[in-house]
């Protein structure tokens, strides 16, 4: 929580930070903790003082998934995605795509595909909440439809820690996270999803979600 709030430059994808001024390198920027802070006030201008919306919105279970390190977040975003489109993704798995799968979703997710068979199914709500009511073929949708169930688990949330999601790498799976994070009749069963492939997946984090 306090790396989301002070340092929310921290996981930056750098074609966010277009304007940048040229005589600072966005490079020297981010590897320097003091000067990234202050990327971050300037990324943000205009919404970085409201540490207390995010202090209080993370009491609820389902926001602390916002709170999750981004490259763990990133994780569950594409075994998600796998769980969502294993049918389809098996299939990529018998032919030559299988190398594009691995590029779009990695290795962990494409190895998960088989284990994610014997899951249970995500509902016709969620599967149409997240934009998969014709089931995806294509590795990256596949990813943003795990993205918007990652958004879809965390629930609605100040806009402050809305513009901190959207400043992540990469960036556009983080927008499309950002923009499902709303209250949703599937909301519930989009965190209880998320939460099983945390159990799986991660059980150093398990314990938030309890």
């Amino acid at each position: 929580m306090m790396r989301c709030i002070a340092d929310p430059a921290a996981d930056l994808d750098i074609v966010i930070a277009s304007d940048w001024p040229d005589w600072m390198p966005l490079g020297t920027a981010l590897a320097d903790p003091y000067i990234r802070v202050k990327l971050g006030r300037w990324l943000l201008r205009g919404q970085y003082t409201a540490p207390s919306a995010i202090i209080s919105a993370s009491d609820a279970q389902r926001v602390r998934f916002a709170l999750l390190p981004a490259p763990d977040a990133v994780r569950l975003m594409c075994l998600a995605g796998a769980w969502t489109g294993v049918s389809s993704l098996l299939g990529l798995l018998r032919n030559v795509d299988v190398e594009a799968a691995r590029a779009v979703l990695g290795e962990e997710a494409v190895a998960f595909a088989s284990h994610a068979v014997l899951l249970p199914r995500p509902t016709v709500e969620l599967m149409s909440a997240i934009g998969a009511s014709e089931m995806p073929t294509e590795p990256r949708a596949l990813l943003h439809c795990g993205a918007a169930m990652f958004g879809l688990a965390i629930g609605g949330i100040p806009p402050v820690l809305r513009a901190r999601l959207r400043l992540r790498r990469p960036a556009s799976i983080w927008m499309a996270a950002a923009d499902a994070c709303r209250n949703d009749s599937a909301g519930e069963d989009a965190f209880r999803a998320m939460r099983r492939l945390v159990r799986k997946s991660m059980p150093t984090w398990s314990h938030w979600f309890n």
